[in-house]
């Protein structure tokens, strides 16, 4: 009984398909059902759901539709790239541009991107501790020797008091 009903929407669906694109008129699921109540003896027609529940004539609706699905927009053109390498990020960047193209990347590219940062910030934070360090270990010196500067200084102060009131 169902097998006989599921026939009847490919057929019904099949030509109105072929009238409305004999006609050149737009293919879409209203209009499939619209023609369908022409062509149907009963005009009974069918639904948009039964096409799309029906999976050969969903196959046949979706081969003739005019409406095609922009590519561009549902495609995921960084999925193959090279995300692993992130560039430098400017601070006044496009945030939301950057969310929608890291929704269009896969999981897997953005697990192999996130670990790539983690990596670069873990060496970053290596280097800056380590220049760092260096800076203290100048700053220490620099202090020492402004020590040891004064220290002679006030040496020679004293020596040069000393041998001045030697002669007074």
């Amino acid at each position: 009984m169902y097998a006989k009903l599921r026939q009847r929407t490919v057929d019904l669906v099949k030509r109105s398909v072929d009238a409305l694109l004999k006609d050149k008129q737009r293919v879409s699921l209203a209009t499939v059902a619209a023609k369908s109540k022409e062509l149907d003896p009963e005009h009974r027609g069918i639904s948009e759901s039964a096409i799309l529940d029906n999976p050969e004539a969903r196959a046949y609706y979706e081969q003739h539709r005019s409406w095609q699905r922009n590519r561009k927009q549902h495609a995921k053109p960084l999925a193959g790239a090279s995300p692993a390498q992130p560039g430098s990020v400017k601070p006044d960047r496009n945030e939301q541009r950057a969310r929608q193209r890291y929704l269009r990347m896969s999981k897997e590219v953005l697990v192999d991107r996130l670990i790539t940062v983690e990596r670069i910030s873990a060496q970053e934070r290596e280097r800056w501790l380590a220049q760092q360090d260096d800076m203290l270990t100048w700053r220490l010196r620099a202090e020492a020797a402004e020590s040891r500067l004064a220290q002679a200084a006030e040496i020679r102060t004293t020596r040069a008091r000393t041998s001045s009131e030697k002669k007074a």
